[in-house]
């Protein structure tokens, strides 16, 4: 019921931003900025859930929790590039999004080589 009530929020809030736009306010930026904001802070609220269970899962299995914590950094780095580029690309900086998107991927390429190394030393060792 609680995502029920954010969809309904946002929702009116793109109403008004979509009439502010029509009266040619600048308004309706910061609305949809605002908007965004409110509904990445929800979910941020809920994935911590999600995050502790995980968290249990690979306590559980005996898997290194480092590798795990790098693995939600990247998806981390993910979500923010993808909620920060859609901002830009709504505000008609395309190319700035296009950039962004580009220092996120790379951001998360050097973030994922001490995984890319522990694969690497399990592969030869088991060759």
């Amino acid at each position: 019921m609680g995502f029920f009530k954010i969809i309904i929020g946002v929702i009116i809030g793109v109403l008004l931003a979509l009439k502010l736009k029509n009266l040619n306010s600048s308004m309706w930026i910061y609305l949809s900025l605002a908007l965004s904001m409110f509904v990445l802070f929800y979910i941020l609220n809920r994935l911590q859930f999600v995050l502790d269970f995980l968290d249990d899962v690979m306590g559980d299995i005996g898997l290194e929790s480092g590798y795990f914590e790098i693995l939600i950094k990247i998806i981390g780095i993910s979500y923010l590039c993808e909620f920060t580029a859609n901002i830009c690309r709504e505000s008609g900086f395309v190319a700035v999004a296009g950039q962004i998107e580009i220092g996120g991927k790379l951001t998360m390429m050097v973030m994922s080589m001490p995984i890319l190394m522990a694969i690497v030393e399990t592969i030869t060792s088991i060759l």
